[in-house]
């Protein structure tokens, strides 16, 4: 079913959108997963007597350092866009370009544990050999799911010949 669009609707269009991180997401998340990170290496470190229990709070300890890791160096990459959404298809930060007719399925995920967001990504199942499934995680994207369907939608769109009545 064609959606219908306004000539101002159709001319932003024609230009590519981008999707950048959001700085105050990316600045939350490194903030609350170096209190994370302090916290279990704490608990690391009290518990020195117990080795089974000093290796797995060690594993959530390395965890949350690399999820540091990961929002610091997202940090660094703010002038890059995350997604590049156009005419052409879905462009990735990796450099994969899926065009529209090669999607099966464009989805949004967005995982919640008791009202906390937990993970966010964005998956897309193709009819290419390779890849398959492509999936992206978004948590610190600047943009909700309804925006980035909405988005999808509006560029997914081909121009429709006008009906005949």
């Amino acid at each position: 079913m064609q959606i219908y669009s306004s000539a101002r609707t159709k001319s932003k269009a024609q230009q590519p959108h981008e999707l950048y991180y959001s700085r105050t997401r990316l600045i939350a998340g490194a903030v609350a997963f170096t209190g994370a990170t302090l916290f279990f290496g704490t608990l690391t470190w009290r518990m020195m007597g117990e080795p089974l229990g000093m290796v797995l709070i060690g594993l959530i300890t390395l965890a949350t350092a690399w999820m540091v890791f990961n929002c610091i160096r997202a940090l660094g990459r703010l002038d890059k866009p995350a997604l590049v959404i156009s005419q052409e298809g879905i462009l990735f930060e990796d450099g994969l370009l899926i065009a529209w007719e090669d999607m099966e399925e464009n989805t949004f995920i967005n995982q919640t544990y008791m009202g906390l967001p937990m993970m966010r990504m964005v998956q897309i199942k193709t009819r290419l050999e390779r890849p398959r499934v492509k999936k992206q995680r978004v948590t610190a994207l600047g943009v909700s799911s309804d925006e980035y369907l909405a988005l999808c939608d509006r560029y997914s769109q081909d121009e429709a010949p006008p009906s005949r009545r």
